[in-house]
């Protein structure tokens, strides 16, 4: 009872020191990513529940050690008389208080256990209202919606997508349950919402569902159960909620390419809505929680990779495992030395003279030993082998060959979709299965802009029309080709790079393979030092050895400086290539923007003029 009592003082306050630190760090690095930012919030819970469960805390001896003192032994009868009747007299008065004293842990206990059934009781009513509105729900039966849903979680690789269902006592989509997932649609605002609004809220619910969002929001439930009564516990789970929902749409807006302001706008449609009971929405809990994240969205840049990784494992060995700050154990006592006896002086006799040493036997002549064969430097490692060159996509119907630039979308169909052909190009905004029928209907690589509304398909082939987008298309053709290029060229500068590098190590390799054969003569020399004889032959072919080395590390030397130098003057010119194709990425980007408001206006000037081509199937 009072270990229980302990722990959950102990793990109180070094919550707070953590909730504090996760604190700081999220304010002094505000371009910290949500997803980091989600995992230290976690790991706050982690540690309020392993705190509590941790049976053997690590402690830490940073307290003062306690004052001990020492007094004499003093014989008093008449005290230790006057002692025993004291506690006789009052034996009663000292049962009661100590009842008394005793009965505090169990009252304080008995409160916190009461906290925790009522926390736990309104889990389980809102764990049945959620329940409730999920056996209320109607079943989908749009197949289109269903087919969508079944190819968005497969593209999220997810191994069967969830139920689909419909409700209107819900204003925004709403995934449910950890065990058996229902995702939940509005059925008054689902026919309102556009065709890339509900891809994006669809695809910020299945995201939640590939990062198991629902187990892992399972452990800071759990510390808000068991430290209700701790403020800090309350405010680490509110921020981890807040932090999931942030990770999950800069993962929406990163990953399928919609603009920042689209999503905005579409967070602000949905509106402030509950959070389920064990599930998640699309919608905000709250004002404060929409604004976070709308402000979020607009940060662009982020902590890199390895930093984010280094704090949340920098949290993880320092804030994590349970601490008890005890005492420090007192100095041992001083054990009271005995006196020591002087020892008696040696007399001068006893002082014998060392024996003289003996004259050392003489040695034999060592047998001349052979030469040491010369050691051969190892070969550098050929150089690796040029990359192949990507080979162009084929189209699965007519197996010729396209360089297809724009915008093609492999997990989804868009409403709309064209394709712009011209000769071996393809300026595109579609989808695989839209290029592929798209090459159907022209059936030859004659220039024409293939258009899909919905399910109607266009064919433009009006000379005018096309020769208005050539000139686009060539643009982004043109770049495309540029940043091609470039990229081989930074293949070769990387080859150039490598075989220099292979260089350097083959001449380190040789260096140490003649650091060898040196030391291989020095033993040899060392043998013949027993040979009186022999003493200056041996001096002479150590330092003629000596001096070789030194030429030969002399010769590395100089070799690895003009390679070093080598090395420097081709990372600089890949780092200037990699400039170089930023700044035309950045083109082709503007390029194919202009080219896609060009196309689109030219579409709906041909369907108005009636230039455009109706396909029948």
């Amino acid at each position: 009872m009072s270990e229980l009592l302990m722990r959950l003082g102990w793990t109180s306050v070094q919550s707070a020191v953590l909730v504090a630190l996760v604190w700081g760090v999220c304010r002094l690095l505000p371009q910290l990513p949500a997803a980091t930012r989600c995992r230290l919030w976690w790991l706050v819970a982690a540690q309020a529940v392993l705190g509590l469960v941790w049976s053997s805390p690590l402690e830490l001896a940073v307290l003062p050690a306690p004052a001990t003192m020492t007094a004499p032994t003093v014989a008093l009868p008449a005290f230790d008389a006057a002692v025993q009747a004291a506690s006789v007299a009052y034996a009663p008065a000292a049962v009661e208080t100590a009842t008394m004293v005793w009965s505090w842990p169990s009252l304080l206990l008995a409160l916190w256990a009461a906290g925790v059934l009522l926390m736990v009781a309104h889990s389980l009513r809102g764990y049945r209202a959620s329940r409730a509105l999920v056996r209320s729900a109607t079943e989908c039966t749009d197949a289109g919606l269903q087919q969508a849903l079944q190819l968005a979680a497969e593209a999220h690789g997810l191994r069967r997508a969830p139920r689909l269902k419909l409700s209107a006592q819900i204003r925004s989509p709403q995934l449910i349950g950890p065990w058996r997932p229902v995702l939940l649609l509005p059925a008054r605002e689902l026919p309102a919402m556009s065709a890339d609004d509900l891809d994006m809220a669809l695809t910020h619910e299945l995201i939640h569902l590939q990062r198991r969002d629902l187990w892992w929001g399972l452990l800071p439930a759990v510390s808000q159960h068991l430290f209700f009564f701790h403020p800090l516990v309350h405010v680490a789970a509110r921020e981890y909620a807040l932090a999931r929902e942030e990770a999950c749409d800069g993962a929406v807006v990163a990953g399928h390419g919609h603009c920042r302001h689209d999503y905005g706008r579409l967070l602000v449609q949905l509106g402030v809505a509950p959070r389920p009971a064990v599930g998640v929405a699309s919608a905000s809990p709250n004002l404060r929680s929409l604004k976070r994240r709308l402000l979020t969205l607009q940060q662009t840049r982020s902590v890199p990779r390895v930093a984010s990784l280094a704090i949340t494992a920098l949290f993880v060995v320092v804030g994590v495992a349970p601490l008890r700050l005890v005492a420090a154990p007192p100095p041992p006592p001083a054990a009271p030395q005995a006196p020591v006896a002087p020892s008696a002086p040696t007399p001068p006799a006893a002082l014998s003279a060392p024996a003289p040493r003996p004259a050392p036997a003489a040695l034999p002549a060592p047998e001349p030993a052979p030469a040491p064969e010369p050691l051969s430097a190892p070969e550098p490692p050929a150089a690796p082998a040029a990359p192949r060159a990507p080979e162009p996509p084929k189209d699965l119907d007519d197996g010729m060959s396209y360089v297809t630039h724009g915008r093609l979308d492999i997990s989804r169909q868009p409403a709309q979709a064209f394709v712009l052909m011209g000769g071996d190009d393809n300026f595109v905004d579609a989808s695989v299965a839209d290029l592929k029928q798209a090459r159907r209907d022209v059936g030859g690589s004659a220039p024409a802009l293939w258009v899909r509304r919905g399910q109607a398909r266009y064919l433009i082939r009006d000379p005018a029309v096309l020769s208005q987008l050539s000139r686009s298309q060539s643009d982004v053709a043109a770049l495309g080709n540029a940043q091609a290029e470039l990229g081989d060229r930074q293949a070769v500068i990387g080859q150039q790079l490598a075989k220099v590098s292979m260089q350097v190590t083959a001449d380190a390799l040789a260096a140490v393979d003649v650091e060898a054969v040196a030391n291989h003569v020095t033993r040899q020399a060392g043998l013949d030092a027993a040979a009186e004889a022999n003493q200056a032959a041996r001096q002479a072919r150590a330092a003629s050895a000596s001096a070789s080395q030194a030429a030969r590390q002399a010769r590395v030397a100089t070799a690895n400086a003009v390679d070093a130098r080598q090395i420097t003057l081709v990372a600089r010119e890949q780092a200037q290539l990699g400039r170089e194709q930023a700044r035309l990425a950045q083109q082709q980007s503007l390029a194919s923007a202009r080219a896609v408001r060009e196309v689109r206006t030219a579409i709906d000037q041909a369907l108005a003029s009636g230039k455009a081509e109706r396909l029948r199937d």
